[in-house]
């Protein structure tokens, strides 16, 4: 009853502190990947965008959401570590469709009291600019993993009508920054219920969730619930083969959508999913 009870205290806050305006964020930091029109180094959204988006009515632009270490502490803007089927769109498109993707680079630490909602706020001070810039809302989707993840889908919950849906791999809900701060185990049910919480009760959610059998990080197990929401497609990868690897030399599942194995067995669900929403994405709202 205690945890409950604290869980629901921590959510108040949360949902008091997102209130706040994007007016607040700074300005965001990142790297455009598009083909040969790829930026060279991080730079701030606004000072590239326009020489980025050569038709913003038919250009599909992914915000991509990275992970953490000790989230909210360590924020890893590493551009280059961003997986290759992202900027294989970039330079490829999706079935005719220009695809533009900016690396976010997260420059908030997230408030104990409010997991996930600061760099949600990153993600719709992004949202805005591209919706400002003429891009369709319908052509606009958010990716993330694990950390990232998560964020992405606090993003869905909390500005829905801003963007298409969310791609997210391994969503965590704060194991990392809970373990860098020394909180007692107690923390991380009071932290899995805020979460949960706020996504299982989202009005209007469209998403396509991995998730990996055997994650450390971020367990299955805890983000099914997903799936209870119409238009969320949830896939778990399991070990087929029973070999202990999701991939031949991947020690570690959280990591699988780096692999050859992802590109060659999921990426294109991924993308008749992209292609599925662009044509069918009602919001509810």
């Amino acid at each position: 009853m205690r945890l409950r009870s604290l869980a629901l205290i921590v959510l108040f806050a949360g949902l008091v502190t997102g209130c706040r305006s994007t007016a607040e964020v700074a300005e965001p930091m990142g790297q455009f990947f598009n083909g040969s029109r790829s930026t060279s180094s991080v730079a701030s959204f606004d000072a590239d965008l326009a020489s980025q988006l050569r038709d913003p009515d038919d250009t599909i632009v992914m915000i991509y959401n990275h992970g953490t270490d000790w989230g909210g502490k360590f924020q890893d803007c590493e551009p280059d570590t961003m997986p290759g089927f992202l900027e294989h769109w970039g330079a490829n498109g999706i079935d005719g469709h220009d695809v533009l993707v900016f690396y976010l680079c997260a420059q908030v630490a997230e408030d104990f009291a409010a997991m996930g909602s600061a760099r949600s706020r990153e993600n719709e001070a992004v949202l805005d600019r591209l919706l400002a810039a003429g891009v369709p809302a319908r052509n606009i989707f958010v990716v993330g993993h694990s950390g990232g993840a998560s964020t992405a889908l606090l993003t869905a919950e909390r500005a829905p009508t801003k963007f298409n849906s969310a791609i997210v791999s391994a969503p965590g809900y704060g194991f990392a920054w809970l373990e860098a701060e020394g909180a007692g185990d107690q923390w991380i049910d009071v932290e899995y219920d805020k979460w949960r919480s706020a996504l299982a009760y989202a009005d209007d959610m469209s998403a396509f969730a991995l998730l990996y059998e055997g994650d450390m990080w971020a367990p299955p197990g805890d983000a099914t619930f997903l799936g209870s929401h119409p238009d969320v497609t949830v896939v778990t990868v399991y070990d087929t083969n029973l070999d202990g690897e999701l991939c031949k030399g991947l020690d570690e599942p959280h990591f699988y959508w780096w692999t050859a194995c992802f590109a060659q067995n999921e990426m294109r669900d991924v993308e008749r999913f992209v292609l599925e929403r662009l044509e069918n994405r009602e919001w509810v709202l």
